[in-house]
């Protein structure tokens, strides 16, 4: 139940990564102790992530195994390693986001923090547009996500029961193709096998839409916020009426560097907060990055060389979510960039020749910080449109290359 008190966004507010987070245990939250104080993580959270974080690794350990040792057959090394990589990066994500928990938990409070500052209404329906847009993108992600998880589970089910019906040899075969103790594939066990990699698959799932999640509904609302700051120059000008001075008076001036203290002091939190954001989010990006072509160039050949329909479909699923997952980051890096540097296009607009000279410093100031664009930037990459069409080229001439060899 959302407070009357609070603002449009509350009810917005990571809203879809928030429910993933919860169900892999690494949503960013704190008991909040009676006396007022915030003490450790709730006991359930602890056993929701040891569970998802085993499964999740067993998971990717066995199936990158799988695919190494069966290199010579290459259709079958591929239904490996693809669902294996992401499985090892979702890996990683988890425990990134375990290991900094009380860190994450800090960002998600400051940056609500500056998005309740604004009670403006014309404010909060542009944040809460954003955030239904990022929002969205999480359920696109996290609705394709556990597609492809059913197509994963589902295929051997049906295969299976084409093959009673039609009465042909076989049996049920296991989801992924992972190599496993001999125990565990044993037919009293193999039921509880089969549940519990259908458990890794989801919980993968809820880890990356939880993760990239955060990362592009975080991107957004930073993009609100300085979109917000945009606001609150403009105000600052239109409310003195100075369309009929030429230039400002003494009180006019003290005003207006009055107001604008409090936006720099705002800038400058904003700025803080993407430096912070991106330090915590560096290796989560580098390593996505870095198996994104991979990914998407061994699903793509995956597609071009099953002969199975059903397969096919199912890496259909995977290539979408895929590509949603790194949609998301370059769109949510771009938008930041483009909404930290339209700060400097507002400070044009405005009728700044009218101040005088310690009014225009501080005019200058905010002016040389924001057109430095931010970034969430990372090395050898920086989340952005074109860096999503650089690693499509990159992917393309990966497959262009193989199919040569093939």
């Amino acid at each position: 139940m959302i407070d009357s008190r609070e603002p449009a966004i509350a009810g917005h507010f990571y809203r879809i990564p928030r429910l993933s987070g919860r169900l892999v245990g690494i949503w960013p939250q704190r008991i909040r102790r009676i006396e007022g104080g915030v003490g450790g993580r709730p006991w359930h959270a602890h056993f929701l992530f040891v569970f998802a974080f085993a499964v999740v690794l067993m998971g990717a350990i066995g199936e990158v195994s799988y695919g190494c040792v069966h290199l010579d057959n290459l259709v079958v090394a591929l239904e490996a390693f693809c669902p294996g990589t992401t499985k090892a990066v979702c890996v990683l994500k988890l425990l990134v986001f375990f290991r900094s928990n009380r860190r994450w938990a800090e960002l998600v409070e400051r940056l609500r923090l500056m998005l309740w500052q604004s009670r403006r209404e014309e404010g909060q329906r542009m944040l809460v547009a954003l955030a239904t847009t990022a929002n969205r993108l999480s359920l696109l992600l996290l609705a394709s996500g556990t597609a492809t998880n059913a197509a994963f589970n589902l295929q051997p089910l049906i295969m299976g029961l084409y093959r009673w019906v039609s009465d042909l040899p076989g049996q049920v075969e296991l989801p992924f193709n992972i190599i496993l103790p001999a125990f565990a594939v044993q037919p009293g066990l193999f039921p509880l096998t089969y549940v519990l990699l259908t458990a890794s698959g989801a919980c993968t799932v809820f880890a990356f839409s939880f993760v990239d999640g955060f990362f592009v509904c975080s991107c957004l609302y930073i993009c609100g916020v300085f979109r917000l700051v945009q606001q609150d120059i403009r105000r600052i000008f239109a409310d003195l009426h100075g369309d009929t001075v030429d230039v400002f008076t003494e009180a006019m001036n003290a005003e207006v560097r009055e107001k604008l203290a409090k936006v720099v002091e705002r800038h400058n939190a904003i700025i803080d907060f993407c430096t912070d954001l991106t330090r915590q989010f560096t290796v989560i990006v580098l390593m996505h990055f870095l198996s994104a072509a991979f990914v998407l160039c061994s699903t793509i050949l995956d597609i071009i060389l099953n002969t199975s329909s059903l397969s096919g479909l199912t890496y259909i699923c995977y290539i979408i979510a895929a590509l949603t997952q790194l949609f998301l980051y370059c769109f949510g890096g771009n938008h930041v960039g483009e909404s930290s540097a339209a700060v400097a296009d507002v400070l044009y607009d405005i009728e700044w020749y009218k101040c005088d000279a310690r009014t225009r410093k501080v005019i200058l100031m905010i002016l040389r910080r924001s057109q430095r664009a931010k970034t969430i930037a990372v090395p050898f990459f920086t989340p952005s449109l074109p860096a999503l069409g650089s690693i499509l080229s990159t992917a393309g001439s990966y497959i262009t290359l193989l199919k040569t060899f093939l």
